[in-house]
């Protein structure tokens, strides 16, 4: 039972008015509903499988960039993952509209899924610009922002593996800064590729090529920080009740 301030009591006790409790505020009974009700956790698995294959994804991204020549078929195994992302994407969304309690708001599911999403959908990029421009050479640039990449997206998988832990909100939002640290790498990379190509490539085809390809690496990390910011939203907005 809700206390009642003295100075209360004592202002009823000289009048000889009854002493009325104070009432909890009605958002503390939606709070309070909110975390006894019971959350549909399918979205779980299907976030830990999407980004499973986004690793995928982008680990093939870089043994192609590692041999050109592409002799395993890495350009076709990126496009068979993002379709079969595609199909998670459609089941989440699906499942957002069926649900009657989703772990998180049900924009939040559907603006993480779709942001995980353009993690493929880049890496695809990626892979069918190298093959169609016929690119024959890449620099350690290049080779770095593929890293920088690939340690977002791994980091990105370890944070979502987190998400249906709320005791562990603080080891993601770690992870989330790491994130946004590597970004920034990326960025620092990014200026001073461009700055040597056009200090120092005298082909013009071979330097159209390469900013291509900079550039589709560069906004794979722009995208993970896109992710990064939307995992951040989602437990700051749990912790906030």
């Amino acid at each position: 039972m809700a206390s009642v301030p003295r100075s209360e009591e004592r202002a009823a006790a000289d009048t000889g008015a009854p002493v009325t409790p104070e009432r909890p505020e009605p958002h503390f009974w939606r709070t309070l509903l909110m975390r006894l009700r019971p959350r549909d956790r399918r979205f779980y698995p299907l976030f830990n499988l999407h980004v499973q294959l986004c690793a995928g994804a982008v680990e093939a991204l870089l043994e192609l960039l590692s041999d050109l020549d592409d002799p395993r078929g890495m350009v076709r195994e990126i496009e068979a993952l993002e379709k079969r992302a595609d199909g998670i994407v459609d089941d989440v969304h699906a499942a957002v509209r069926r649900t009657l309690f989703p772990p998180h708001p049900r924009a939040s599911i559907v603006d993480l899924i779709n942001r995980l999403d353009d993690i493929l959908d880049l890496t695809e990029d990626a892979a069918q610009t190298i093959h169609l421009f016929h690119v024959t050479a890449l620099t350690p640039e290049a080779m770095r922002l593929a890293q920088l990449a690939l340690d977002s997206v791994r980091k990105i998988a370890s944070a979502v593996t987190l998400l249906s832990e709320p005791a562990r909100s603080a080891e993601l939002l770690a992870l989330c800064a790491q994130i946004d640290d590597l970004e920034a790498q990326a960025d620092h990379v990014l200026r001073a590729a461009m700055s040597r190509l056009f200090r120092d490539e005298p082909d013009a085809r071979q330097l159209i090529k390469l900013r291509a390809v900079y550039e589709v690496l560069e906004e794979l990390t722009d995208v993970c920080k896109d992710v990064s910011a939307e995992l951040e939203s989602i437990v700051l907005g749990h912790l906030g009740g």
